[in-house]
Formats: C-alpha cells, structure tokens, sequence
C-alpha cells in the first residue's frame, strides 16, 4: 500500500528525512509518495485545504500522513481515520484532515495512537512526527490491522476544520485566498458556480478588490488568453477559481497573501461615449486605452 506524506516540515533541515528514515527502518518494502513539505510553518488551515485538493489525485486506499502540528500545552491527540474509500489518516487530531476524510467518502472509525509499544523508544515530546506518527503510519501501510494501534474513539468528537465559504451578494462575491502557489497564483475559496451565479461569463471584464487594491481583468478560461504580464480570474486545474498573471505572479502585483479577503464583482457595460467605450487595464491605475 502507498504512503502519502503531507507536512510543514520542509527541506532545510533533516526533520523530513529522518521521518522518512523511520518509515524506511520500519517497513521497507512501502512506497512513500510525497506531497507536499511546504505547508506553512503550523499552518493547519493551509494544510487541510491542499490535503483535500489532492486526495482525488492520490492512490486510494492509501494511508495519508499528515504532519502538521502546532505545538499546544495539551498536544493534539495522534490519531488514525480510516474513510469510506479504505484509506487510513494519520495526523494530530487538530482538523488538518478532516476535509480529506469527506473527499474520500467520510470517517468511519477511528483510533487514538495510544499503543506507545509502535512508537519509537525514548518518544521525544518535541518530533512527535518521527517517534509517534512515522512508525504507526509506517506499520499501518505495511498490513497493521487499524485496532491495533490504539483506543477507539467516537468519530464525532474528533476535531473538525471547516472551509471558510464564498459569499454571493447581488452582483458580487466574497471570498479569500486560500493558497499562494509557487507561482505566485492565487488560489481562492470560490467555484465556478459562485462567479457565474454573479452573472458573469467566460470573457467578461471583472473586478477584483483585493490588498487595498482594485483591477478590473478577465474572466478567462487561462491565463494564457491575456497579454503577458496581465493579471486573469480563471479556474485552475483543481477546479477552483485563482487569480494568475500570465508569465508573472499575481501575488506580487496585488501584494497579497494567503487568507486575505477578495471580492469579484461583475463589471456592467456603460454605453459607448463618442469615443468608444474606455477600459482601465490592471498594470497601472491611471492608465486607459479607448
């Protein structure tokens, strides 16, 4: 069985090899497949929403580990989920995977990793990510029967974290930014439907307030149906609405980050003045072209 690994644990120290140390010591023969070690230091939001975005895309069953832990006076307790789909969630219990658990059709049982005999010895209290999650995960993807790790516990008391959703007011719709990719694209808590609910089509001009900032852009089917350097609301390749400059980052421009409010509004056609209509472009705000 595969063993996906999502963390905050990132690359410029060796916390993320030697998890993947122990996983190797303990079962061998499992095939780790990484996702993502670049979730925000103790972001649990940030990681929830791209463990949910990924889990169609990743081999099912599968035991997911998912680390993100930020450190508590009472820690989160460890836990394992297993969902209707056959995979098994291994995380603290602090919400991180609860979204996951809906997209592989819900939790069905789930135990607390409390058989301290699968830890590491000697589990520090401070990387419970190598002494307490690596080794159960590891086990578990090797063949270990779920029961065994621990103590069952009632599925409704498990800590749950909610995606914030978008708004529709009228002709507009309120959202955020929930991901800032490498890329410097803005990925938002919107659907298609939400824009289009707001009448606006493929193609429209739109307006996007966002960081203090307003520009009006097009809604598109890419970012690569504007001129370079423009910014565009499209959909990305999970279905979700971003904000994205063709051959730049829209981060950059709007000067934006992750969990800050956006409003996409529908920009309604003036009549033509004896010139011609006047659009106001995104890259400078006192320019127009007629």
């Amino acid at each position: 069985m595969f063993l996906t690994f999502l963390s905050d644990l990132g690359y410029e120290d060796p916390f993320l090899g030697l998890c993947k140390g122990v996983i190797a010591r303990v079962a061998p023969e499992v095939r780790v497949l990484d996702v993502l070690h670049s979730v925000g230091p103790q972001d649990v939001e940030m990681g929830a929403a791209m463990l949910a975005s990924a889990v169609p895309f990743l081999p099912a069953p599968a035991v997911h580990l998912v680390l993100v832990d930020p450190f508590r006076t009472v820690p989160a307790r460890a836990i394992a989920v297993q969902t209707a789909d056959g995979s098994i969630f291994v995380s603290p219990d602090n919400g991180v995977a609860s979204q996951a658990w809906d997209v592989a059709g819900g939790a069905v049982q789930a135990h607390v990793l409390d058989d301290d005999s699968l830890w590491n010895a000697n589990a520090a209290r401070t990387f419970r990510a190598r002494d307490v999650f690596s080794p159960v995960a590891a086990r578990l993807a090797d063949g270990l029967d779920l029961a065994q790790v621990g103590s069952s516990v009632p599925i409704e008391e498990l800590e749950r974290l909610e995606l914030r959703q978008a708004r529709l007011h009228d002709d507009h719709v309120h959202g955020e930014i929930v991901q800032v990719d490498h890329f410097g694209n803005l990925t938002l808590n919107m659907q298609r439907h939400h824009v289009e609910a707001a009448g606006i089509a493929l193609g429209d001009d739109v307006e996007i307030r966002c960081g203090g900032k307003t520009l009006q852009v097009r809604y598109a089917l890419t970012y690569g149906e504007v001129p370079r350097g423009r910014v565009a609301l499209c959909e990305d390749s999970f279905r979700t609405m971003c904000v994205a400059v063709n051959q730049g980052s829209a981060a950059a421009q709007l000067r934006s980050t992750r969990g800050e409010p956006i409003v996409i509004a529908r920009v309604h056609a003036e009549p033509a003045g004896p010139e011609g209509p006047v659009r106001v472009y995104d890259e400078a705000p006192s320019s127009v072209t007629a």
